[in-house]
């Protein structure tokens, strides 16, 4: 099986931009309210990896099809200077430990190439990968193809390599 890091599309410069949220680790709620910010033809994305893994309503049902264990919290996009409001999803993710001896890191501990041990995975579709410094959304080929034959906005997918000993 193949697998692809789920990425918000750096390329888009106006996204909409959640300012901060209350969101932490451990927050448990059925819904938030966020206050966002719209810069001037600002873009709703379907993923945000930033405060957190936050998705659109269409990518949420999507991913849900995939993966029966994804817990998702409502979060409500507010832009109070403009009045607009649309619902978000932040997803609680399965986390692994599935990364394998052949990462390699920068002297920061930043990681240069992620490398995951398939056997650790076992049949997840959606998993989420902890670094030193940085954690990943991780989808396997067959949802990431599902999402590209789909019109999601701002979505990136980085394939992995896998540990093949």
């Amino acid at each position: 099986m193949e697998y692809f890091i789920l990425r918000q599309d750096q390329s888009i410069t106006n996204p909409i931009i959640p300012l901060k949220t209350d969101l932490d680790a451990d927050f448990v709620c059925s819904s938030v309210f966020a206050e966002v910010v719209e810069k001037e033809n600002a873009l709703y994305l379907d993923y945000l990896d930033k405060p957190q893994s936050i998705v659109s309503d269409d990518l949420k049902e999507l991913l849900a099809k995939y993966e029966d264990g994804l817990v998702f919290t409502a979060i409500v996009f507010t832009d109070v200077q403009k009045g607009t409001q649309r619902v978000y999803w932040l997803m609680d993710i399965a986390k692994k430990n599935c990364i394998s001896d052949e990462t390699t890191y920068y002297p920061d501990g930043q990681m240069k190439e992620l490398v995951i041990d398939p056997k650790k995975v076992e049949l997840d579709c959606i998993f989420q990968v902890d670094g030193k410094k940085e954690s990943f959304t991780l989808v396997n080929l067959e949802v990431a193809e599902s999402m590209l034959r789909r019109p999601f906005l701002g979505i990136q997918l980085q394939r992995v390599k896998l540990d093949r000993r």
